[in-house]
């Protein structure tokens, strides 16, 4: 049974804390490692909170069986029946904790660090992949207790070698993919971290719970993991996996999904398509943590929005090759600190990286090529954009990071770009009015409109020709085409194109520019 903590008369605002408590426990016990744990856990505990999702009673996997992910008629028939999830306002955790619940959790897992796969752990690490009694902002319940004493004592005598993690995790993976399965249907439904009995209730997970549920069951057991999303480049979708890190025993970090197979990390890359990748950690992200030292955490649901979660780390290395590097900041926002890389999707700049003021620049780690960036920084209750867009470049051939950045600010000699934009095979349209809109000088976005001459394709010869009528039959129809002469290092945007295309090099024979999508 899980058992939820109290919103209310918690005895912490009359003797102080559970996490107060408890360290004065163990500092009387003697026993110096627990105590550690218990501060470390002290520590942080008012950057977490959870919030309650109420999934209605009459909710179970059978309603999620055979529909499409994204279903609207699915989605119309739970909305006529009333199933919605309830959301409750978030409950701190320095606040409602309890001593049993922190106890018994400090204890389970510290019983679970003793195992064959955990036992090589540094305190260290033990701290960043067991300990931890939260995965995210979901309602605290007692999953350790539920998955621990159910799996971990079968995985010794179910594995050829209790030392290797790999088997370990893979076995845990079956008996999970026994209890719940995944599947995109829910998504519409709740998309938000719930407790293991909810997610099993549903049956059908979408990635994040499903890794959600994943990093809870394997934490239980004593083996190191940490839930990271992964966002995806070019399809503007993020995903949820649990990353094995490479601690104790295992010599390899790996991701897992009860999707997917079993995924060995390889070298990092300048071809991965993720702009960022981030962990579910338990220590807070410095900048992040600054944002909310200094805002009202609980009336700003925009600086709650910005820092979820304050608990961000930053996995982006293991997937890509990353680049650290600096900007100048203005004399006139030399007092600001909080600095951010914004990143152009759907018409705003959304931050998407924190930066780290030092002096007169600000410092950003990780980041990866290819992305159309601005620099932000936090005004009021909102991102203020300022300065050129620009992108770094994944050329080998320079050594200096600082060089790799390269402003999309209209300079350079002036080159033929072509806009495509594909059509119906029936397409009568010879020419299509269009409108298109690239950065100026004046750091806007300034529309460009001409017509755009449509193409055909014949599929038996592989021929492409302008189109007209005396082609149709032998040729069908597959895009219209804007051209249009602007400098080098502009970047083009507009309703019918997903995301920014931005100028990367001339073309050695036609002088045309080569367009990156970012």
């Amino acid at each position: 049974m899980v058992v939820l903590l109290a919103m209310s008369c918690s005895p912490s605002k009359v003797h102080g804390s559970a996490f107060d408590r408890i360290v004065d426990t163990y500092r009387q016990s003697g026993d110096t490692l627990k105590l550690r744990a218990a501060e470390y856990l002290r520590a942080f505990s008012r950057y977490h909170y959870g919030i309650k999702r109420s999934i209605p009673s009459e909710i179970s996997g059978s309603l999620f069986l055979d529909i499409e992910k994204g279903d609207s008629v699915f989605k119309h028939y739970l909305d006529s029946m009333g199933y919605r999830v309830e959301y409750g306002e978030p409950v701190y955790d320095y606040e409602t904790v309890t001593d049993s619940f922190l106890l018994d959790n400090i204890e389970m897992a510290f019983d679970s660090w003793q195992r064959p796969w955990a036992r090589d752990l540094t305190f260290e690490e033990f701290c960043k992949y067991i300990l931890p009694y939260r995965n995210g902002d979901e309602l605290l319940s007692d999953w350790r207790n539920y998955f621990k004493y159910a799996i971990e004592p079968t995985i010794v005598d179910s594995v050829t070698n209790p030392e290797n993690l790999t088997e370990v995790v893979e076995y845990v993976l079956r008996v999970l993919r026994r209890r719940v399965e995944y599947g995109g249907s829910t998504g519409a439904f709740c998309r938000e971290l719930i407790t293991p009995i909810d997610m099993e209730r549903l049956h059908w997970l979408n990635c994040s719970n499903a890794a959600h549920y994943t990093n809870l069951a394997l934490r239980a057991c004593g083996i190191p993991c940490v839930q990271m999303n992964i966002n995806w480049r070019f399809t503007e979708v993020a995903h949820s996996s649990v990353l094995i890190p490479e601690v104790g025993t295992n010599k390899r970090a790996f991701r897992v999904t009860l999707g997917d197979t079993l995924m060995m990390m390889g070298a990092p890359k300048d071809t991965m398509a993720c702009w960022r990748v981030w962990t579910l950690d338990y220590e807070p992200n410095p900048v992040l943590k600054r944002l909310l030292d200094e805002g009202n955490r609980r009336q700003s649901k925009f600086l709650r929005n910005l820092a979820f979660p304050v608990t961000r780390g930053d996995a982006t290395a293991l997937f890509c090759k990353t680049y650290d590097f600096s900007l100048p900041i203005p004399d006139s926002l030399r007092s600001e600190h909080l600095f951010f890389l914004c990143r152009f999707y759907k018409w705003k700049w959304l931050p998407v990286h924190e930066g780290f003021a030092h002096g007169d620049s600000v410092y950003f780690k990780d980041a990866t090529i290819r992305q159309f960036y601005r620099l932000g920084y936090l005004c009021g209750d909102s991102i203020s954009t300022f300065g050129t867009p620009f992108t770094l470049v994944g050329d080998d051939a320079i050594s200096d990071v600082q060089q790799r950045i390269r402003p999309y600010d209209l300079t350079g000699d002036t080159v033929l770009f072509k806009m495509v934009y594909a059509c119906k095979d029936d397409e009568a349209r010879l020419l299509r009015k269009m409108t298109t809109y690239y950065w100026d000088n004046a750091n806007s976005w300034h529309p460009y409109t001409g017509m755009a001459k449509l193409w055909g394709y014949n599929a038996s010869t592989n021929e492409y020709r302008l189109f007209d009528e005396s082609l149709r039959g032998r040729f069908r129809p597959v895009f219209h085409i804007l051209e249009l002469h602007l400098p080098c290092w502009t970047v083009f945007t507009d309703d019918e194109t997903d995301r920014p295309l931005g100028y990367l090099s001339t073309d050695s024979i036609t002088g045309e520019g080569i367009f990156m999508q970012f």
